[in-house]
């Protein structure tokens, strides 16, 4: 089978598929390591992403993995100690969503600024070693990775009879499906001058405070624009990125910017992962997920792997499939 994409769904999928016992093939328009997801902040959050039950089992799925992950320090995952801030209910009207935070308790201190907050563990995933862990547990299992952009879906289902699509913005033209939109994402990343708790900011706007603490590097957040396709940083949006986080963490004075990391996300209303068949072949669709593929994919992967076996459960006996 081929999956199309290999941001952190497409990858995520094809390992699943794979571990699954499935052959597989990933195609991808640019090199894994140069993606969007690639250079992402990199921390496992609650999401409200719809379809909320859907999203809320998907989560939960990936934290339980990020966790065993975190064992194994070649995956680039670990478990640390983290806070989320802003918008947060009543310990006693705690969302499920919330809930589902480890090791939750009340913070003996909040980050100047917020007067609301959650302690708790988090996994942070430093991106650039995790894909690198991916593609390495992919060559393990025996799949392949292709520089190879897919043009229509029937060309990619004239070589396999089993189809992933989870190419992200690409989705909207593969699946002929409009409602996916993009989303102009920005983080500054700076070097580390001895941060060491994640900060998230829960809100409803455009603009929210996050630090995302990596040995060598810190990741200040952040920004989504709907509708935006340009990808070039805005230095404006860096500068108050850097005052909020700045406020929050005043250790962050002393920090150096090294680069500003941008990123166009494909924002749906709802994350797709359905199956669809095409004359005795199916495509599973597996995009949508917005800023929240880091907390769904290993979730919506195992979706993709009982998506799959259903369908093979249903043709077996039927050479045509």
């Amino acid at each position: 089978m081929v999956v199309v994409g290999a941001g952190i769904v497409g990858l995520s999928s094809a390992v699943s598929l794979a571990e699954a016992g499935h052959r597989v093939r990933v195609w991808t328009a640019e090199d894994p390591t140069a993606t969007a997801s690639a250079h992402a902040g990199g921390v496992w959050k609650p999401t409200y992403q719809a379809p909320l039950a859907g999203s809320l089992a998907w989560a939960s799925c990936s934290l339980d993995r990020y966790r065993r992950l975190a064992a194994d320090p070649a995956s680039g995952v670990r478990m640390t100690d983290a806070v989320t801030v802003g918008e947060v209910p009543d310990a006693d009207a705690l969302p499920a969503q919330l809930r589902l935070l480890p090791d939750l308790d009340v913070p003996n201190t909040l980050p100047r600024g917020f007067d609301r907050g959650l302690s708790h563990r988090s996994p942070v995933i430093d991106l650039p070693r995790h894909v690198r862990w991916m593609l390495d547990r992919l060559a393990t299992l025996g799949a392949t990775v292709e520089i190879r952009r897919a043009r229509t879906l029937d060309e990619v289902l004239a070589e396999a009879p089993v189809v992933v699509l989870a190419a992200g913005l690409g989705s909207r033209a593969l699946a002929a499906d409009p409602t996916v939109r993009p989303l102009f994402s920005q983080y500054v990343v700076t070097d580390n001058p001895g941060v060491h708790r994640v900060l998230v900011e829960i809100s409803d706007s455009r603009r929210w405070t996050s630090v995302i603490p990596h040995a060598d590097r810190v990741h200040l957040g952040g920004v989504r624009v709907p509708g935006r396709t340009d990808a070039a940083p805005d230095r404006e949006e860096a500068r108050e990125i850097l005052r909020r986080c700045r406020d929050a963490e005043p250790v962050l004075q002393d920090a150096t910017v090294l680069r500003i990391d941008t990123g166009i996300l494909p924002a749906r209303p709802t994350t797709r992962v359905e199956s669809e068949r095409r004359r005795g072949r199916l495509v599973v669709h597996n995009y949508g997920h917005g800023g929240s593929g880091l907390s769904l994919c290993w979730g919506t992967a195992n979706e993709v792997v009982r998506l799959v076996a259903a369908h093979h459960d249903s043709t077996v006996g039927h050479p045509s499939t």
